[in-house]
């Protein structure tokens, strides 16, 4: 709730939708209550193809679902829209696609120049994994990629095609193997390469659309990302919250 409330204070969409992979019928009778237009997709009935299931996978497929007529903004819940996002009211306007920025992904890159970049890891998780198969994708020449992070990502009308994805899924399974594809983490590189090739798309800047921890300074973000563990350490997220909460009050 906060995290629509903080963002539709400055962005006003036309509705939301939300991917249901286990809201209890008085949390969607809560939220039903505050928002005028609110729909719930039971993610078991969202159609994914061959692509993996879970893993945020039917999340990525209902954006697309929606893209056919509109603009569509993906919005994690573990996110806080601290002031006016100039950015993406620019996106918005331009019908410009976007995705959120990360320490090691500040714009798009080539498929070669990607892989170069994933090679100076060796970690086992799916991303760097991924990553490290982009110089072998069929065609990678023309490509580009983004480290970026699927939690806010904007797609203008018409540019997140399910065949796309399905494509993309399809080569990526082939060159790293399905076992590994399947794993949690693959449908944000799908979503990295979407936003990448869309026409014109955006980076978002980090230094105000920002990953927190406790050693980051979020005095001149205009919007924050609390991933995972750290929405629980420092208090910040509490007390940013609440500070959110009362602006809204009034």
């Amino acid at each position: 709730m906060l995290a629509m409330k903080s963002f539709a204070r400055f962005v006003k969409p036309q509705g939301f939708v939300i991917v249901d992979d286990g809201l209890l019928p008085e949390d969607r009778h809560i939220l039903s209550n505050h928002f005028d237009t609110i729909r719930f997709v039971p993610s078991k009935g969202v159609p994914v193809g061959a692509c993996p299931t879970g893993g945020c996978w039917e999340r990525l497929f209902t954006l697309s679902q929606e893209n056919n007529d509109h603009y569509v903004i993906q919005l994690d819940s573990d996110t806080l829209t601290l002031s006016e996002p100039t950015e993406i009211l620019e996106c918005l306007a331009q019908k410009r696609s976007f995705t959120l920025g990360t320490s090691t992904g500040r714009e798009t890159v080539g498929f070669s120049d990607a892989a170069r970049f994933a090679h100076m890891s060796t970690s086992n998780h799916v991303q760097s994994h991924a990553e490290r198969a982009l110089a072998n994708y069929p065609g990678h020449e023309h490509l580009k990629y983004v480290r970026g992070c699927a939690g806010f990502t904007g797609f203008a009308k018409g540019q997140l095609l399910p065949e796309k994805i399905q494509e993309f899924s399809t080569q990526m399974e082939k060159l790293i193997g399905k076992a590994k594809w399947h794993e949690w983490g693959s449908e944000q590189v799908t979503s990295n390469f979407m936003a990448a090739n869309a026409p014109d798309s955006l980076v978002l800047p980090v230094e105000r659309y920002q990953f927190w921890s406790p050693k980051v300074d979020n005095a001149k973000a205009m919007f924050v990302h609390f991933f995972g563990e750290f929405r629980f350490m420092g208090g910040m997220y509490v007390r940013q919250a609440r500070r959110v909460i009362q602006q809204l009050s009034a």
